[in-house]
């Protein structure tokens, strides 16, 4: 995995040491920040379920302030000696990201972009983690105005139109991939 484009354009991720992780291909990557824009300079993008770290990795390449979240031990030490590595600053957390949300919303933290990608197979109160989510989402504000939630998941999972506060304004499939996005009401 290569950073496209930015100041830490051209590096790689040695996604070997990754495990059975699932990697964003690069045509959905590239369709995230076409939305996005080539230029965050100063926007706070929060990288929920962060895995190789490749997208919130690029959003800080092109200048956001990012926040990685990644609960597995071992992925976390791999992002954080990336971070290192390549001299760059931001925010990790540990967390499971259902239980992160609750915390940032307390601190009073908001985001321009949430980017959410967790595991497919995993579920949380009886439904697929990334409507959970949502959900979660929806009722403790992190998203600033104007402000745009990404979520990749399987195309079979048809998540809704709307969910509390968000509202989704696209979805676009790749291969059997989907990524919707979501905004404020």
């Amino acid at each position: 995995m290569r950073i496209v484009t930015g100041t830490l354009r051209g590096r790689r991720i040695a996604s070997g040491r990754l495990g059975n992780l699932r990697l964003t291909s690069s045509r959905l990557k590239e369709s995230i920040f076409s939305v996005l824009g080539s230029d965050l300079q100063g926007t706070h993008f929060l990288d929920l379920c962060a895995g190789s770290g490749q997208i919130g990795l690029e959003a800080l390449s092109r200048g956001a302030h990012v926040v990685f979240n990644e609960p597995d031990r071992r992925r976390y030490s791999m992002l954080r000696s990336i971070l290192r590595e390549w001299k760059v600053g931001a925010q990790m957390y540990d967390n499971r990201a259902e239980m992160l949300i609750p915390r940032l919303h307390e601190e009073g933290r908001s985001f321009d972009t949430i980017y959410v990608d967790p595991p497919y197979h995993i579920r949380h109160g009886g439904e697929p983690l990334s409507l959970a989510l949502l959900g979660k989402l929806s009722v403790m504000p992190l998203l600033r105005e104007e402000g745009l939630i990404l979520t990749q998941h399987q195309k079979e999972l048809e998540l809704p139109e709307e969910i509390g506060a968000l509202h989704r304004l696209q979805a676009r499939d790749y291969g059997n991939t989907r990524l919707s996005i979501y905004v404020s009401s």
